[in-house]
């Protein structure tokens, strides 16, 4: 997934508007959700280039690299599921009037 700057390489890409003319109802729907999703992946990206262990070189011994990285990830989806635990406000979490 990527932006349209990519268009033709064989990667997937939101649709480009025709010239003079408006995107179409479903190419428009298209690039909203592949964009809701590459933003997701943005974010994760950015999220995981905070970790300081992740800019500079491994300082722990390389037979544990891969425990390492399994924690960080761990902690990172552990993270972004009490985030979406606090914003959701279903139906279930609501206080009966």
């Amino acid at each position: 997934m990527s932006d349209k700057a990519y268009v033709g390489t064989g990667i997937l890409t939101p649709i480009r508007k025709p010239a003079r003319r408006e995107l179409v109802k479903w190419g428009r729907n298209f690039n909203h959700e592949h964009n809701a999703i590459r933003v997701r992946v943005e974010h994760a990206i950015a999220n995981l280039k905070t970790w300081r262990v992740l800019h500079t070189d491994c300082r722990r011994p390389f037979t544990t690299f891969a425990a390492t990285i399994t924690a960080v990830l761990g902690l990172q989806f552990y993270r972004q599921a009490c985030i979406a635990l606090t914003v959701f406000k279903g139906p279930a979490n609501s206080a009966a009037p």
